[in-house]
């Protein structure tokens, strides 16, 4: 109660420094207004950063080749393929790329007039057993056997021929809201598609939209040629991943020289990759952020030492009245308290209009109240840090100081 009939006083102080307050005022509603938006930005970027994609990472690697082809080139993509497999330590091996890649990314329809796209679909496309070297976890369904799938070389023959796929359960809800996608036919630009399982997850990136989670896989049987581009393995052990990847890529060099560029990474460098300037991003983002704090808490403890040295009189006749230390401690905290929090709700409307800007121009979500209500705490606890210092000073001056100083 006596804390609260002190804020009248504190009020009719305020008004006399009209100026002042106002400034520092506006200087905790912009930190709050950046700081809520900040924040939500970087632990947005740290989140995606740690989605998966669907896939067995820690276990795949892959081989980024370029091949020579014509008389100099004797191999096939089977036989790469085949020596892949044989490497110790592969399980798994498969033409085509994994996500955080090169994936296409092409409109889905569900009527063959292909007039209304339905989504957009990220298109994983590869050899015979693609699905099974990416790691897929098949919830519904089926996945690929051996005899429903083309040949690489006969896919053209047939304007009918339905591929077998598998679909995202996203991309499945998407297309076919509360109904079974199962044996459903879907079309993109080329081809039609018949759905032959579903799996978990499977994201072709990571951006932090709904339909990053949009993705098809088909495969088919590659035959005598020899193509360049992306060769995955799946090793047994993670923690082994490089090692084998090594072997592998020096077991497809043997098999055919052709392969006259290999460049090898392993899934987790990919994802670093993949992550790397959103990281710096972020990083540049805390250092602005604290560069605010730092900045809004001179501003504050600035102020608060100025009215201390501006008030030593006013200090000194209180402490000659019978105020005590607590009580001029108290003044000044609750002094700061007040300008904060209009600050804090001026900062409020401010950072759900910078939100709106954002999401408006750069596809941001909407600012969630709790990042607010962070930034209000923490701007609350940063104001009474900052005016300790200022605040302990007048607290000490004693009565007899105070008053020579008239």
């Amino acid at each position: 109660m006596r804390t609260f009939r002190q804020i009248q006083p504190i009020l009719a102080a305020l008004r006399s420094h009209k100026t002042a307050v106002i400034l520092l005022v506006l200087e905790i509603a912009l930190t709050m207004a950046v700081l809520g938006n900040l924040v939500f930005i970087v632990y947005g970027t740290i989140q995606r950063s740690h989605v998966s994609t669907g896939v067995a990472e820690s276990q795949i690697g892959l081989i980024q080749s370029i091949t020579v082809i014509g008389e100099q080139s004797q191999g096939t993509t089977a036989g790469d393929l085949a020596a892949l497999r044989n490497v110790p330590g592969v399980t798994h091996a498969a033409y085509g790329g994994p996500p955080l890649w090169y994936v296409e990314r092409d409109p889905v329809f569900l009527d063959p007039s292909r007039q209304h796209p339905v989504a957009q679909m990220y298109e994983f496309q590869g050899s015979q057993d693609l699905s099974r070297t990416l790691g897929l976890h098949i919830v519904e369904g089926h996945d690929f056997s051996d005899d429903e799938l083309p040949v690489l070389a006969k896919m053209s023959m047939s304007k009918d021929f339905q591929f077998p796929v598998l679909i995202t359960r996203a991309l499945a809800d998407r297309l076919y809201p509360g109904g079974n996608a199962l044996g459903r036919v879907l079309y993109d630009g080329n081809a039609a598609s018949r759905v032959v399982g579903i799996v978990d997850h499977l994201r072709g990136e990571i951006t932090g939209r709904p339909d990053d989670d949009y993705s098809m896989v088909y495969e088919y049987v590659v035959g005598a040629q020899n193509m360049g581009g992306g060769f995955m393995i799946r090793a047994s052990d993670p923690a082994r991943l490089p090692q084998v990847l090594h072997a592998a890529a020096a077991a497809l060099q043997k098999a055919d020289p052709a392969h006259v560029q290999n460049k090898l990474f392993t899934m987790p460098e990919l994802r670093a990759k993949y992550f790397r300037s959103d990281l710096a991003t972020g990083r540049m983002l805390l250092a602005i952020i604290l560069i605010l704090l730092v900045v809004t808490a001179l501003g504050v403890s600035g102020l608060a030492s100025f009215w201390v040295q501006q008030r030593r009189r006013q200090i000194g006749m209180r402490r000659a009245l019978g105020a005590t230390r607590g009580d001029i401690l108290r003044y000044f905290q609750i002094e700061n308290f007040l300008i904060v929090t209009g600050g804090v709700l001026l900062g409020a409307l401010f950072a759900y209009a910078l939100n709106l800007f954002l999401m408006h121009r750069f596809e941001l979500a909407h600012l969630p109240a709790n990042y607010l209500l962070a930034g209000a705490v923490a701007l609350w606890l940063l104001g009474q840090l900052a005016v300790l210092g200022p605040a302990l000073r007048a607290a000490a001056v004693p009565p007899v100081v105070a008053t020579r100083s008239v």
